[in-house]
């Protein structure tokens, strides 16, 4: 008869603790949901105007052919690590949980970086190109866009933090992510500067206006 008494005790405590497990389980698994979604959403719109971006730049350069042949050979190497920085965007895309491809992107990025900025210097040499309607656009555009990303970059990286801290946060939410197939760890995108194009008119100062000396008495 204590046996019995022992039983009927523990199957309700038994059974509000299962209760329990699943309903954390599944606020867990709600949560996680939502902060995975929020970091995969910027991861897009990353991807998006990074793919832009890389179609822009060959645009660019061309516009620069026709004002500047005498820099074709900073072009040339502008427009191959473009193409090699929009490749890592679709190696990025296809396998963006791994470290390794981030960093290829960032190395690609950086070059390219690089080499628009060495053009940047050049191109004050050249006032009738950066006056062109086209190439104002077109540089305008790439400035756009380099915000959007820089602030796209700045969503992903807090909403990828949120998410690997919510996932960390104690050892039941660790193990119930892992056991519920979710990464415990999204990447953090570091290191990646983006200088765009100057698309600024050279204007010249407009006169001080003369003062009109005052009438004689």
């Amino acid at each position: 008869m204590p046996l019995f008494n022992h039983l009927y005790i523990s199957l309700p405590v038994a059974v509000a603790i299962i209760f329990l497990v699943l309903w954390y389980t599944r606020k867990v698994k709600a949560r996680l949901q939502g902060l995975e979604s929020a970091y995969l959403s910027q991861l897009s719109q990353i991807y998006a105007q990074s793919k832009r971006r890389y179609t822009l730049i060959p645009a660019m350069t061309e516009k620069v052919r026709e004002y500047a042949p005498e820099e074709n050979s900073l072009l040339k190497e502008i427009e191959r690590e473009s193409s090699r920085a929009g490749v890592a965007v679709e190696h990025l895309k296809r396998d963006f949980r791994n470290p390794g491809a981030f960093s290829d992107l960032r190395n690609r990025e950086n070059t390219v970086m690089h080499r628009l900025t060495v053009l940047n210097e050049h191109l004050v040499r050249y006032p009738a190109l950066r006056n062109t309607a086209s190439f104002c656009e077109i540089s305008g555009e790439l400035k756009t866009l380099e915000d959007k990303i820089a602030f796209n970059i700045r969503l992903y990286n807090d909403s990828a933090a949120e998410f690997n801290s919510y996932c960390h946060g104690n050892p039941l939410r660790k193990i119930i992510s892992h056991l519920l197939g979710f990464r415990l760890h999204a990447p953090v995108i570091e290191g990646m500067t983006r200088p765009a194009p100057e698309n600024t008119a050279e204007t010249e100062e407009a006169p001080a206006p003369q003062k009109t000396p005052p009438a004689g008495n």
